[in-house]
């Protein structure tokens, strides 16, 4: 089976590639998603406790989201102890669902250069935008410049992953362009896949 790793700048639109993708039969594996799964764990939430306080986990979901992302996003140290706390359960995870799948993968990985996966794939794709264009996509999640800032500085200089990926696209333009990119490489992947067989 072809097996592709997707990472890129953060709001560069690497969600839209994976549901185009999909909607073209990859089966898509997102490496945050089972992370933030991992929170739900009780041993995961044991640990965290003994380092945040008793009862940090309780209320809704949604609000603990919130407070971790508070926790780690803004103190380095914290940082590195969910890193620590969370990485190689994630990672683990995500090898077995790649493992078991039987055609063409997607897996994303924000951090796939710096955890040291991208030989786990036939290829890389990097998700470009400029940082205006992102500003302006991630007000929906309510993050200004310096939350996009702040969390482009906790990963590899972009100049280094995109002369290490197979394929760099440009997200530039409108939605509907960007889905058209993204069918488009699509096409050329189910190709390499049908060549693997």
């Amino acid at each position: 089976m072809l097996t592709i790793g997707l990472t890129g700048d953060v709001g560069a639109g690497k969600s839209t590639l994976c549901r185009v993708w999909s909607g073209m039969g990859a089966a898509v594996f997102d490496a945050d998603t089972i992370a933030r799964d991992l929170w739900k764990r009780q041993d995961v939430q044991r640990e965290a406790e003994q380092r945040w306080g008793s009862g940090f986990f309780k209320g809704e979901w949604k609000d603990v989201l919130a407070r971790i992302a508070a926790k780690i996003f803004t103190d380095d140290a914290e940082y590195t102890f969910a890193s620590q706390l969370l990485h190689g359960a994630t990672m683990k995870e995500l090898r077995r669902l790649i493992d078991a799948s039987t055609g063409w993968v997607v897996a994303e990985i924000p951090l796939l250069y710096e955890c040291g996966a991208a030989d786990w794939f036939d290829g890389v794709v990097f998700a470009a935008a400029s940082v205006e264009k992102r500003i302006e996509r991630n007000k929906k999640r309510s993050w200004d410049e310096n939350e996009v800032r702040r969390r482009d500085a906790k990963l590899m200089p972009r100049e280094d992953k995109i002369k290490r990926a197979d394929w760099v696209l440009e997200n530039s333009g409108t939605l509907a362009e960007w889905e058209q990119k993204a069918r488009s490489l699509g096409e050329m992947f189910l190709k390499m896949d049908s060549a693997k067989r």
